[in-house]
């Protein structure tokens, strides 16, 4: 899914994909790392360890943009709100084309080239 998810946004934008990793602690140190300008972190269970993340993410950069990106059939936005760190949330029924669209609506799209 990830995989599909990059290529996806690498595909329709002209958003440059700093790294994938498969686990919070990666997400952090890559972010911090890289410099990244948002985060796409996959929402999956315990909803908790999100949370922790998103706030942990949020609390050494300040200026990311966090969007959730849930697989799961439940409609996470109402419990992941901007207050528990994330700057917006989408789930698979949303659809990837609505990803994108988020992303765009959150960060200028830098020129391509």
């Amino acid at each position: 899914m990830r995989g599909a998810i990059r290529e996806f946004i690498e595909v329709t934008t002209s958003f440059e994909v700093c790294d994938a990793v498969d686990n919070d602690v990666s997400a952090i140190y890559k972010a911090t790392e890289n410099h990244c300008d948002l985060i796409l972190l996959h929402l999956t269970t315990p909803i908790q360890d999100m949370l922790v993340t998103a706030s942990l993410v949020r609390g050494k950069l300040p200026h990311v943009k966090i969007v959730g990106f849930s697989t799961l059939s439940v409609d996470l936005g109402n419990l992941l709100s901007p207050t528990a760190g994330f700057d917006a949330v989408l789930t698979r029924q949303d659809g990837l084309s609505k990803l994108v669209e988020t992303l765009k609506a959150l960060m200028p799209e830098p020129p391509r080239g």
